[in-house]
């Protein structure tokens, strides 16, 4: 899924083996980079209905529930302005950024395709709207390691970390809850703060990761606003949530970001979830019943 992955196991008697099968089966369904994954065949397809597997089915049923959750501020139909963007290739593979942000612009409201996805359980197929495409992203992520975890077998504490979207079981080492860092987003190689968790999942978005040089020379960011499709730009760099799923905290985590303070508040309510808001000057903020310890 273009990330690095990382499953821990406490006192547990089986291996890791299965959950690895198990995750390169989804990456070979859902991958908007694999021309043959069947994610790719329903966008090539789009206007016609597709026959897809239930992982499928279900992958694009969250989807259209978190469009809908967060009222258009996630949206997983945003793949052909992130292209436009210059997001066509795995990111590794993309300029690295140099500093100068894309000037602000007074684009015309967009309309989603998102709430006319047809999907049918039955037959099991999905149905894009035509000219639309679908682009798993983040939720992605947070959903396969929500699936992994249900099919590990008895640990005794488990951490599924699969490009920075966690879930979690069980206990730490000390038999209490997992210590997880967030990292500082203007200084990577630093944690800002130190969160205490108990179970669920923990994904953190930020505007200042996976950036990329345009071809008009000005940086861009993979967190497009669904009502313009510009890269974001608001008072946030960069939220971490915890939510009973991996999934559901993307979803919280991105939304929140890109429709600001204020919002990510009301959201995070809402949602009753928990959050750690980071603003442009590194102000932090904790939202909800999260045990987080800043550091810096």
């Amino acid at each position: 899924m273009g990330s690095a992955c990382r499953i821990l196991l406490m006192g547990a008697d089986s291996t890791v083996d299965p959950l690895l099968v198990r995750l390169e089966e989804l990456e070979s369904e859902w991958s908007r980079f694999q021309p043959e994954s069947q994610v790719s065949i329903m966008n090539a397809y789009a206007g016609r209905p597709v026959l897809v597997s239930e992982d499928v089915v279900l992958l694009v049923s969250h989807a259209v529930h978190a469009w809908r959750l967060t009222e258009g501020l996630y949206d997983p139909t945003m793949l052909t302005e992130l292209e436009a963007h210059g997001y066509d290739r795995s990111h590794e593979l993309l300029a690295p950024p140099e500093g100068l942000p894309l000037p602000g612009s007074s684009a015309p409201e967009r309309a989603s395709p998102a709430d006319r996805i047809e999907i049918d359980v039955v037959l099991g197929s999905v149905t894009l709207p035509k000219g639309s495409a679908f682009d798993p992203g983040g939720i992605g992520k947070g959903l396969a390691a929500d699936m992994l975890m249900d099919t590990v077998g008895a640990a005794a504490g488990v951490l599924i970390d699969l490009g920075g979207d966690l879930r979690i079981e069980g206990n730490w080492i000390d038999g209490g809850p997992w210590p997880v860092g967030v990292a500082d987003p203007f200084d990577p190689g630093r944690d800002i703060a130190s969160l205490a968790i108990a179970r669920g999942g923990v994904a953190t978005s930020s505007s200042l990761r996976r950036r990329w040089r345009g071809g008009d020379g000005f940086d861009r960011h993979h967190l497009l606003d669904p009502r313009t499709g510009r890269p974001a730009d608001t008072d946030l760099v960069a939220v971490t949530v915890n939510a009973g799923t991996a999934w559901f905290a993307d979803v919280v985590a991105k939304a929140a970001v890109v429709g600001g303070s204020d919002h990510a508040r009301e959201l995070i309510g809402v949602t009753h979830t928990a959050g750690l808001l980071i603003g442009r000057s590194g102000e932090t903020e904790v939202v909800g019943p999260l045990e987080a310890e800043i550091l810096c």
